[in-house]
């Protein structure tokens, strides 16, 4: 309800029994039907005054308020908007002292503060302003007043209240950017009821006007394919081919670097697929014991080596019409190629140890960080495989080619990792860090920004801020090539150079050990094993 609709209803000139309480404010009158609650219930009569009262008096300050808008509106830039909040605020109390002040770091962790006057040539005093005042404000983010901080029991201590004798005195926050600080040193009383709730109103606006950094991001509809976040070019270009080759039998090949979700979108190809009822099952290739990789996959019957107590199903035998995800398949050993050619040009299987023949009814795709065609060319991988697995090839692009989608995207993994907390934390994400995110480089793609937001939620936790801030992101861990920067080498030579220096950090950190490298850095042991062989052979 607005301030001229409220005018608008009310014919009777009667004051409500609570004005008192708010002399200072020109009350309208109460409504016809209120006053003749008085005869019935005059219990009633005095709460649903009070209520009106109240709703008049905020419903006054808000259009006060939005009458010197056209003010903070043409201040042009953010330290001239406040400037302009404070002129406004002395002009309509009359108080000599107002001051904005801007937050320095996390205001509940120690008030540390910028202070602007209303004229760029005036300079505030810092030693005139009350500490205690202002951490009241930014614990609890209200505002707070006093009528005489001289004799205000919240402020003996106050050096600042003692030493400048201050009396009325106030300090309304400015979203979570800032205050504005007013006060009075010689008059008590100096802010009446109307003061309060215009300023409080005002401030509030020019929150709105400057738009809060710290202010959690709201996501934005997502338009594309359900479990995969993103509306940039690129990734409109994968949902195309997500909804031609989902409802295919054919064997698909998705393509991407570590970290980009290629799981993500083999997963997508599942639920858009007929099969969609019917089991996912994911193996990781590079992470299976060469010498167990064979049992794993195709199962074996008891008694087919050392150890083997008891028949078992392997993953193949387990999907079951399904679809079979086969992550990292260029790091299968030649051995098992053969057989995986076998499985997908007859449909036809064997367990280890096994003569009888089992049929495979389900559909198979494959991932890779590879170029499985030039690995075909050195014989490390059989043409005729990637062939047959080529028939569907999607790519998924790396973070860096996506950056409109970060946004989005870390607040998707932001709410995902806080599930996985069970809803005992609360964290949002502010615009900030989402700008700092959006900036950096993500060689390890999505994986890696997950586990930027992972160490941030943890920091944040830790220094009790309700918003993931840029210092709880740490510094950029990863090298980056300027934007508009001319490389001085080979592109191939700069990227030798840069994926020696990340894996002589990631076996620095973990003390030689290659195994645990190849887990932070999102890669296989084996192709950790190929590639540093390469190096000692050059």
């Amino acid at each position: 309800m607005t301030a001229s609709s409220i005018g608008d209803s009310l014919p009777v000139t009667r004051r409500p029994p609570c004005a008192k309480a708010a002399m200072d404010v020109t009350m309208p009158a109460l409504p016809e039907a209120l006053v003749e609650v008085e005869s019935l219930d005059p219990g009633l009569f005095q709460r649903l005054s009070a209520d009106f009262t109240r709703l008049a008096t905020a419903s006054e300050a808000l259009a006060w308020a939005q009458g010197h808008l056209p003010a903070l509106l043409e201040a042009g830039d953010p330290t001239a908007t406040l400037r302009a909040l404070v002129r406004v605020a002395k002009e309509e109390t009359g108080a000599p002292l107002a001051w904005a002040l801007l937050w320095r770091g996390n205001p509940k962790q120690g008030v540390s503060f910028r202070a602007l006057a209303g004229d760029a040539a005036e300079t505030p005093d810092p030693a005139a302003i009350s500490n205690t005042l202002l951490g009241q404000v930014a614990d609890s983010g209200r505002p707070a007043w006093s009528d005489d901080a001289q004799n205000d029991a919240r402020f003996v201590a106050a050096e600042s209240v003692q030493a400048y004798a201050l009396r009325s005195v106030g300090c309304v926050p400015v979203g979570s950017r800032g205050a504005l600080y007013i006060a009075d040193p010689s008059e008590p009383g100096r802010f009446t009821t109307a003061h309060r709730l215009r300023i409080t109103a005002l401030a509030r606006l020019a929150a709105q006007v400057l738009g809060d950094p710290e202010r959690p991001r709201r996501r934005r509809p997502v338009q594309g394919v359900p479990g995969i976040v993103g509306t940039s070019p690129p990734m409109g270009e994968l949902f195309d081919q997500l909804r031609a080759f989902g409802p295919m039998p054919w064997p698909a090949l998705v393509l991407g670097e570590s970290g980009t979700g290629k799981e993500s979108a083999a997963r997508a190809l599942h639920d858009l697929s007929p099969r969609n009822s019917l089991p996912f099952v994911a193996v990781n290739c590079g992470a299976i014991p060469s010498e167990l990789a064979e049992s794993t996959l195709f199962g074996h019957e008891k008694g087919a080596f050392t150890g083997a107590d008891r028949p078992k199903e392997g993953m193949i035998e387990r999907v079951r019409g399904g679809t079979l995800f086969l992550d990292e398949v260029g790091e299968l050993p030649h051995a098992l190629q053969v057989k995986l050619l076998r499985l997908l040009q007859e449909g036809t299987y064997q367990r280890v140890g096994s003569v009888r023949t089992l049929r495979f009814e389900g559909r198979v795709v494959a991932a890779t960080n590879r170029d499985l065609d030039t690995d075909a060319g050195r014989s490390e991988f059989r043409d005729d495989l990637y062939y047959r697995l080529s028939a569907c090839v999607l790519r998924v692009p790396s973070l860096r080619d996506r950056r409109d989608d970060i946004p989005d995207l870390a607040l998707h993994l932001l709410e995902r990792n806080l599930n996985e907390l069970g809803g005992s934390v609360k964290v949002g994400l502010s615009d900030r860090a989402v700008r700092v995110l959006a900036t950096r480089a993500w060689p390890g793609n999505v994986r890696e920004l997950n586990n930027a937001l992972r160490t941030a939620i943890a920091r944040a936790v830790s220094t009790r801020s309700p918003h993931i801030l840029p210092d709880h992101l740490g510094p950029e861990s990863r090298e980056q090539v300027p934007e508009g920067a001319v490389p001085t080498h080979d592109l191939q030579g700069e990227t030798e150079r840069f994926q020696k220096r990340m894996i002589e950090a990631a076996l620095e950190q973990n003390e030689g050990n290659r195994t645990r490298a190849a887990e932070q850095l999102g890669v296989s042991r084996q192709w950790l094993h190929r590639l540093m062989a390469r190096w000692d052979e050059a």
